[in-house]
């Protein structure tokens, strides 16, 4: 909903039924809070002139019908005693579902007749104009940052010796209290964020700054994640609900290369940090300083060195390098996008998969299956059909699926090639391909579907390679062909990463570890190469509608 105050500021937004909310935004300060079961979030974002967009987004807990009320007030109280005249600006109501444009009511304009009126009237109006100047130097700021990328980012150092490196804020917590808690960080020398907390709101998370994952726990905890910003710079995100009154630190902790505190740091290792934002109930920032750690609001731990202030480059989303080139070229459309990765071990392992997310920006789930064939083995292989059965794992949400099938096929499960025709996970190969890409439109309607083609292992591999026939009579060269046929023919997107990479039976000493799984530069070439196809795809619409 885009609303306005007027006469009166304060407007909720609520359902009962099997969607118990209630969001409450204050139209004149900006601050929004909100309860109920099915509430996921709420935010207020401004317009300008005084407009917000308030929006709250809502999981129904059953199903059932229920009435979707939005509601106004002088002091959030209700009932109360009105005047008759006064009110509040609201130019459109709009409900949709995830990844949608839609709106589900039939009209988006509140005067009309759809809606039902109770205790108040909707008429047309004319918004009184407010002139909107911005401060010259806080856009000049705003600009700087998001083209230049200027220096604006804090390393933390850890000590010399056994310690634990920590910046922090004591917080005061009611218990009940949700927060959300957005930590903008990239890697140094050291690739782990720990963000943590303890007593009355007990959480512990920690995030991989090189390959984009998170996991958490705690009494408090609720969701994390991660969202690949550009430059290497990840949004750390942890939710959850205060789980006891009282004082707790909230921690910023460099973690190293395994395990957690206390460790031996060398007293120059360290990560990025560029801003720390702690909500609570929906509310404003509450941490002080919260883009300068050096300043005397965060308490550090015993025996770190000071906080190098301002010295690592810090990309806004506009920054052609924020996404690694010009911002023109069809990477727009990649920003942002919902990614799911099926594919083998050269996928499960995180050396393309991490680079190509902070190329394009995709925030991906990875359901790839190491060791697993996409078809049904012949010799009882452990990891038959095993990425097929994980396209029941796939987000209904997912707007982008990259398939790589892999050269288990071939090499591991020797999977029968089939016919171009086949149509079945049973028949082989060619049928598997071409089921599972139905599959993977019933399972999320929404996604565009792309198969990264399979390279060969090096000469030394005993079977992932070209010039050797398998158990069925089939070389490698066959199912390389063979994606690109399918694919071609069920109007799939391809990357031939095979074909066009330069990663292959020649280059294994420079780009795979082990004759087959690719090295970290392997990793770095798989990434640059899928990226640039991927925004070649863009370029011609295939991801629009």
């Amino acid at each position: 909903m885009t609303a306005r105050a007027s006469e009166r500021r304060l407007l909720q937004l609520l359902s009962n039924g099997p969607a118990v909310y209630t969001a409450n935004f204050d139209l004149s300060d900006g601050t929004c809070t909100g309860t109920g079961p099915a509430l996921t979030s709420f935010s207020m974002i401004a317009l300008g002139g005084g407009e917000y967009e308030c929006r709250a987004v809502v999981t129904p807990t059953a199903n059932g019908a229920a009435n979707v009320q939005t509601r106004f007030s002088p002091a959030g109280v209700f009932p109360f005693t009105g005047d008759g005249a006064s009110g509040v600006y609201v130019r459109n109501i709009v409900l949709r579902l995830p990844s949608t444009t839609t709106n589900l009511f039939p009209s988006s304009d509140p005067t009309n007749a759809v809606f039902t009126k109770t205790n108040c009237t909707a008429a047309a109006a004319t918004v009184p104009e407010v002139r909107v100047v911005p401060q010259l130097q806080a856009l000049v700021d705003v600009i700087d940052v998001l083209v230049n990328g200027r220096l604006t980012a804090d390393k933390i150092i850890e000590q010399s010796g056994s310690g634990s490196p920590s910046v922090y804020q004591a917080i005061a917590w009611v218990i009940g209290q949700t927060f959300v808690w957005d930590v903008y960080a990239q890697k140094a020398e050291r690739t782990r964020l720990n963000l943590f907390s303890n007593g009355a709101c007990a959480f512990d998370c920690t995030f991989d700054l090189a390959g984009g994952t998170a996991s958490g726990s705690g009494a408090a905890f609720g969701t994390v994640s991660t969202q690949a910003i550009g430059a290497n710079w990840y949004r750390c995100r942890v939710t959850g609900t205060a789980n006891g009154t009282g004082i707790a630190n909230v921690q910023h902790r460099v973690f190293p290369a395994a395990g957690g505190h206390p460790y031996v740091g060398d007293g120059v290792s360290g990560l990025g940090l560029q801003s720390s934002s702690l909500s609570i109930n929906g509310g404003a920032n509450i941490l002080n300083s919260p883009r300068d750690f050096s300043s005397a609001a965060w308490i550090k731990a015993a025996g770190m060195p000071p906080v190098a202030a301002n010295t690592i480059r810090y990309v806004g989303a506009l920054d052609p390098s924020a996404i690694d080139a010009d911002a023109d070229d069809g990477r727009a459309a990649l920003v942002g996008k919902k990614w799911t990765l099926l594919g083998s071990s050269i996928t499960a392992q995180a050396f393309y998969r991490g680079p190509l997310a902070v190329k394009t920006g995709m925030v991906p789930t990875n359901l790839a299956y190491s060791g697993g064939s996409l078809g049904i083995a012949t010799n009882g292989h452990y990891g038959s059909q095993k990425i097929y059965d994980q396209i029941a794992l796939i987000p209904v949400d997912a707007e982008i699926i990259t398939l790589e099938p892999g050269p288990n096929n071939f090499g591991a499960a020797d999977v029968v090639l089939g016919d171009l025709g086949d149509q079945t996970l049973a028949s082989g190969f060619t049928g598997a391909m071409v089921d599972a890409f139905k599959a993977m439109r019933l399972r999320a309607p929404i996604a565009k579907i792309i198969c990264l083609g399979t390279y060969s292992g090096g000469p030394g591999h005993a079977t992932h390679r070209l010039f050797r026939t398998n158990s069925q009579g089939n070389t490698l060269d066959q199912f390389m062909r063979r994606e690109r046929e399918v694919c071609e023919m069920m109007g799939m997107g391809f990357i031939d990463v095979g074909g066009g990479s330069g990663i292959g039976y020649l280059t294994s000493t420079l780009y795979m570890s082990d004759e087959l799984h690719l090295n970290s530069v392997g990793g770095e070439r798989y990434a640059s190469f899928v990226a640039d196809k991927l925004r070649a795809l863009s370029r011609v619409g295939f991801f629009g509608t």
